[in-house]
């Protein structure tokens, strides 16, 4: 899915978690975690927008592992978990960090690659419901941004 759609989808589900999740943090600093990990995913692929902004990381994980293979399975939830286990008074903006980061895997689900959920197994999770930059791209995102706002 292309960057702004993600940021589209992401507002879907930032919308859904202010109006139905109870979070003890200020709406700015879950709204900035639930975006920040929306982008995190991409971090894999030199040419997208936090890749740009991120090269010294970009090119690395893009020539070890390639775009869309383990930024886009459930290893980033593992570790995430795992370091901040050791300190529970950030496991609320882990969670909303963690949201975010699941909304751009669900929004990748859509498209004809799907993803690898259980790298390194390549078998890929998807819906193919679209290809990624194609015209019904922004029909989903802004579908599911709608339906967040009426419902």
């Amino acid at each position: 899915m292309m960057f702004r759609n993600h940021l589209v989808v992401t507002t879907a589900v930032a919308i859904t978690v202010v109006k139905h999740a109870d979070f003890a943090l200020p709406l700015w600093l879950l709204l900035v975690a639930i975006y920040v990990g929306s982008l995190l995913p991409d971090l894999d692929h030199p040419s997208s927008t936090i890749g740009r902004r991120f090269l010294f990381i970009s090119l690395p994980l893009s020539g070890l592992f390639g775009h869309r293979q383990i930024t886009h399975s459930l290893w980033p939830f593992v570790i995430i978990l795992w370091v901040f286990s050791y300190e529970p008074s950030t496991m609320t903006l882990i969670l909303a960090f963690m949201i975010g980061y699941a909304s751009h895997l669900l929004a990748d689900l859509v498209s004809d690659s799907g993803v690898p959920l259980f790298w390194p197994f390549q078998r890929r999770v998807g819906i193919k419901l679209c290809s990624s930059g194609s015209v019904i791209e922004p029909i989903i995102a802004f579908g599911l941004l709608g339906l967040s706002i009426i419902y």
